[in-house]
């Protein structure tokens, strides 16, 4: 049976080392000024993005690179500046979706890149796979309106090209993520790389009826206001099996944190493992996707039809029991608060490991944290000492201090801590 792979974001050194730590086979980070959601990124220029694809690398984890904005004729300079850049990085394949972006990336970079075609390029049909494999793409990521049997008979019609398809994340209330209202409302164009993510805004609506003109009447949602073009989050855990057809499960969210990102990289991680090896996966490894912050889930487009779509909120909910454990949106801020990530910088005192950190909280000597490594579950350590460049030793850490290292009995590079919210 073949292995899925597991295709994780990486908008930062720190999310792309968590990613590779929990397993994923490769991480999509992004390129200085040619990538969307190029906002949320924190890799900041070139030698950080090629530190960030050489210990990938190092892991054992491949590295694909974003070029995927719709670029107009004012960025065409900017374009091929950068791409001559990027042909020294040693990058695995390169995600892209404008054909003048791909015919760019042709001439300058060498011949064994692989191309991989952007989602954005809404890639619907067996005839579109095979017209862009005839040019040399090796993988497509379809469109996200397809579902799981239209890429079954993709597959079968073009076996030879990579299947990749979003499997978790943040879903787009426009046609394959084409939007126009970032552009409008905050003159940030979405198709640059620049989303304003109005989409998330609170709207007033009101409904006029053409015989009472001048009425108005208030449409809410619920008790907080409207919120008519938030689309639900993409999570498509419970579904097992039928998620073996897709060659490559892509999970979505380069702006989250390290949190995020480990904790449903290894619970998809651990689900493909159970498939492919005929072993029953752990509940409260999948469960991982429940305990970070999340609007309502939904199975999107893979298992619904939009023909067929429930007609009420109500209807909705009944449809979600049948596929999920939790049919809720999740909490706004983490159950489990997050600290933030031990990384390999360590230093030693008195034969005693200190791993350096920059807490999003406060931390103190004696405090106890669960920690998310590589182990699959959660372990409790207990802080027993901290060292700031200012002093040896201090009880206290407070949040984005610089420089600043703890040290704990099973506590490793790489670990994500966090903290119950109600402790």
């Amino acid at each position: 049976m073949k292995r899925p792979e597991i295709v994780a974001p990486g908008g930062s050194y720190e999310k792309a080392m968590i990613a590779a730590r929990m397993w994923a086979d490769a991480v999509y980070v992004w390129v200085p000024f040619l990538s969307l959601r190029m906002r949320q990124n924190k890799i900041r220029n070139f030698d950080e993005l090629k530190k960030t694809i050489d210990d990938l690398h190092k892991l054992n984890v491949k590295a694909y690179l974003t070029i995927n904005i719709f670029p107009r004729n004012i960025d065409i300079k900017v374009l091929e500046s950068v791409i001559k850049e990027i042909e020294q990085l040693g990058m695995d394949g390169v995600i892209f979706s404008d054909p003048g972006v791909f015919t760019t990336l042709k001439k300058y970079l060498w011949d064994s890149v692989r191309y991989h075609l952007s989602t954005q390029t809404n890639t619907l049909n067996w005839m579109a796979v095979k017209f862009w494999h005839d040019l040399g793409i090796d993988r497509v990521v379809v469109a996200r309106e397809l579902s799981i049997d239209e890429i079954k008979e993709i597959k079968a019609n073009v076996p030879e090209v990579e299947i990749e398809a979003f499997v978790h994340g943040a879903m787009c209330m426009t046609y394959s993520g084409r939007c126009l209202l970032g552009e409008y409302f905050s003159w940030r164009d979405g198709n640059k790389g620049e989303c304003s993510h109005v989409c998330r805004y609170k709207f007033n609506v009101y409904l006029e009826e053409e015989k009472r003109p001048g009425k108005f009447f208030k449409v809410e949602e619920d008790e907080t206001g409207s919120f008519l073009l938030s689309s639900k989050d993409l999570c498509t855990i419970e579904h097992g099996e039928e998620l073996l057809a897709i060659d490559a499960w892509k999970i979505e969210w380069r702006s989250k944190s390290e949190f995020y990102v480990g904790s449903v990289v290894k619970a998809y991680a651990h689900l493909r493992d159970c498939l492919v090896e005929g072993k029953e996966a752990d509940r409260e490894i999948l469960d991982l996707v429940y305990h970070i912050p999340h609007r309502q889930y939904w199975d999107g487009f893979l298992f619904n039809d939009i023909r067929t779509a429930p007609e009420s909120e109500e209807d909705a909910q009944k449809n979600l029991v049948q596929t999920t454990t939790k049919t809720e949106a999740g909490p706004l801020q983490e159950e489990k608060t997050y600290i933030w990530t031990t990384t390999d910088e360590v230093v030693e005192k008195d034969w005693v490991k200190y791993f350096k950190i920059s807490p999003k909280n406060n931390i103190f000597v004696g405090d106890e944290y669960e920690v998310l490594d590589n182990t699959w579950k959660f372990k409790t350590i207990k802080i027993k000492a901290i060292l700031w460049e200012q002093a040896d030793d201090v009880e206290k850490l407070t949040c984005n201090m610089k420089k600043a290292y703890i040290a704990a009995d099973d506590l490793n590079e790489w670990n994500v801590l966090v903290k119950a919210t109600n402790n």
